[in-house]
């Protein structure tokens, strides 16, 4: 029986491969107590035959490609890959003294092409935060009046604070992927769905592949269709023929698309010479021909291809392989380029899901959160790797899936829960257009930081001016308005709502005629006196996020977070005219582009504020990042400070 910490939090890890190593790891890292349960003499192994013993570690790519590459749930990983991308894995394999490489397909290796030390590198980890490892298989969850105390394993209980479910999929049973953990998160309540091959080997039909087994073609195109005709995958790489069907390289990546045999007869089609068209293969088989002019057909493509197809493409060609070469017809010729270019083999299914690398399918997704791996039903339990409903392509990005979502849960479940933010004010300038408003409010949301559109209080401003039927400079028409203005800021369903004397104004304020009379009344000293108070009062009681022209450098001067995030005019009036589109509002791109520069000089040139980076503030510029990636650059800044 072991005994919950006194001197922190204690957490059990559920399985010693890639997620389950980064998992414990990091939450000794982190402070904790770790106790990693492997059912396997050592931990690691399933890790150190991947990559065929090299260990294609992770992919040389950002985020955005990763999520890109991954075939099923790919948005719940953006926190958690996003947090822990390919560049951070390379440093930490680094930083424990595994120099790493990139090969063809950005795919790392270790420079030793040791997978060995991959391995040797996370046993290190464990060992500098003192993670105890214990030689027992999970049995069930130890749950009790509803709430997660451990686990009990065929060599007794094991007690703590949090449980990491690190267990893999089916692939590879005798690494010990045998689907444990979908029996511990049914038990806690959890969907889980259909675990499948992916990765995996597949099936053709006939003899043919048989009669090649063991046969490599290097450097061909591959295309899969389906039952209509409809290319479902295409690529060029390598491919193996064997006694059940093909492998390799290509034909595993090719199969994680491949997911209903059942309802669909798939071809494979083999280009076999892709560097040449028809035409060039045609005038290559002639000059071959020519050489081999005084021989029977079949002993005439040696040149051609490898000696265990030759007697596959002869028979299917349908020339009597007797027959000399130079007396094979035009047509005969013509069949066989074709049958070069389309060398055809139907596919009948996977291999058994043992043989899988991969398993596509496990906990549903939808019942974990995406930032902490954490169970939504039973605080306390998390998953990380195979083991959740989350796969990829080759290339690295599976073991990129297994860092992250090891490095979210390990530190997730080390804290217990999350640790209350201190007192922060943020403030993001910016010109007009570069997205401040949209990634302040997806940032503030992600991190709990209230948000303040200090734009929105100026377009209320001069909506109200507008209205009074004043133009945009007269001062002191604006500065009597004033006291009868009442500006008022709720959150209605997450959404900031603005109002005027009691009004939702919050649509109307978004017209190109507001934006311009706000860019103005913002100089006016009164204006900017009235709204001052309020804004400052909202980060001295809050941390707060705050975005407009001047934050960083008139408004909160002090904030711990300066951010000037920009973006070509070109690309800010191109958002801008979608936005207006899509609210009706008929403005072209050119009017939009003169509104953006107008406005940006007259900001940048006002003598009240100017708009202006403040000394110590980031410089962002978004102009070729999309959303999410601003919304990452600027969350991994406050983090940063944080």
């Amino acid at each position: 029986m072991r005994s919950e910490s006194k001197d922190g939090r204690t957490v059990i890890v559920i399985g010693g491969g890639a997620a389950g190593l980064m998992a414990a790891g990091t939450a000794a890292q982190e402070g904790a107590r770790v106790i990693l349960l492997e059912r396997n003499e050592k931990v690691g192994r399933k890790l150190g035959i991947t990559g065929k013993g090299r260990c294609n570690v992770t992919s040389n790519s950002d985020p955005k490609r990763v999520i890109e590459n991954v075939t099923k749930n790919g948005r719940f990983l953006y926190s958690a890959v996003n947090a822990f991308p390919p560049s951070a894995v390379m440093a930490f394999f680094e930083g424990l003294g595994v120099p790493l490489k990139t090969e063809r397909g950005d795919r790392v290796f270790p420079v030793s092409d040791r997978a060995a030390d991959i391995v040797n590198a996370l046993r290190t980890f464990l060992r500098r935060g003192g993670a105890e490892t214990v030689r027992a298989r999970a049995e069930s969850l130890i749950i009790e009046n509803g709430k997660l105390r451990g686990v009990k394993t065929d060599r007794g209980e094991y007690r703590g604070d949090a449980v990491i479910v690190c267990t893999g999929g089916l692939g590879y049973p005798l690494t010990g992927s045998t689907g444990d953990g979908y029996a511990l998160a049914r038990q806690a309540g959890h969907t889980v769905e259909k675990p499948l091959a992916s990765l995996v080997p597949l099936e053709t039909a006939g003899e043919d592949a048989q009669r090649m087994q063991g046969f490599s073609l290097r450097n061909v195109g591959v295309r899969i269709l389906d039952k209509k005709g409809k290319t479902v995958y295409e690529d060029f790489g390598e491919l193996m023929f064997t006694h059940f069907g093909v492998t390799g390289p290509v034909i595993l990546s090719a199969s994680a698309h491949l997911r209903d045999f059942e309802k669909n007869r798939y071809r494979l089609i083999i280009d076999l010479k892709p560097a040449l068209d028809e035409k060039k293969l045609d005038a290559r088989i002639l000059r071959d021909f020519e050489k081999y002019r005084n021989r029977e057909f079949a002993n005439a493509l040696s040149d051609l291809e490898g000696r265990s197809m030759i007697p596959v493409l002869v028979e299917r060609s349908g020339i009597d392989p007797e027959k000399r070469v130079n007396a094979v017809t035009k047509e005969e010729r013509r069949r066989l380029v074709e049958l070069f270019k389309g060398f055809e083999l139907e596919l009948t299914g996977p291999r058994p899901i043992e043989e899988a690398i991969v398993t596509s399918g496990g906990v549903s997704v939808r019942q974990v959160d995406p930032k902490t791996m954490e169970s939504k039903l039973l605080p306390g339990l998390y998953f990380a790797g195979e083991v959740l409903d989350v796969d990829a392509y080759t290339g690295g990005f599976n073991l990129q899936i297994a860092w992250s979502t090891g490095r979210a849960a390990g530190r997730a479940a080390a804290e217990g829960k999350e640790k209350p933010m201190k007192h922060i004010n943020v403030a993001i300038d910016g010109p007009s257009g570069a997205g401040k408003s949209t990634v302040a409010k997806l940032v503030s949301r992600e991190l709990g930081i209230v948000y303040v559109d200090t734009g929105a209080m100026y377009r209320c401003v001069g909506l109200h001016t507008i209205r009074a039927g004043l133009e945009a400079d007269d001062a002191e028409g604006i500065e009597k308005l004033l006291p009868g203005l009442k500006i008022g800021m709720e959150y209605v369903d997450g959404t900031q709502r603005m109002f005027i004397n009691g009004e939702d104004v919050t649509d109307l304020i978004r017209t190109p005629e507001v934006t311009r009379y706000a860019s103005a009344v913002s100089a006016i000293p009164a204006v900017r006196a009235f709204l001052l108070d309020t804004q400052r009062n909202l980060a001295r009681e809050n941390s707060v996020i705050m975005d407009g022209r001047d934050i960083g450098t008139v408004v909160l001067p002090g904030a711990e977070v300066k951010i000037f995030l920009t973006a070509s005019p070109e690309v800010r009036a191109q958002r801008r005219l979608l936005d207006f589109q899509a609210k009706s509002i008929d403005i072209t791109f050119e009017e939009v582009l003169r509104d953006i520069k107008a406005r940006d000089l007259a900001d940048s040139t006002r003598e009240i504020a100017p708009l202006k980076p403040a000394e110590d503030s980031v410089i962002v510029d978004c102009s070729y990042m999309t959303l999410d990636e601003s919304v990452a650059a600027v969350k991994g800044i406050i983090l940063k400070k944080l």
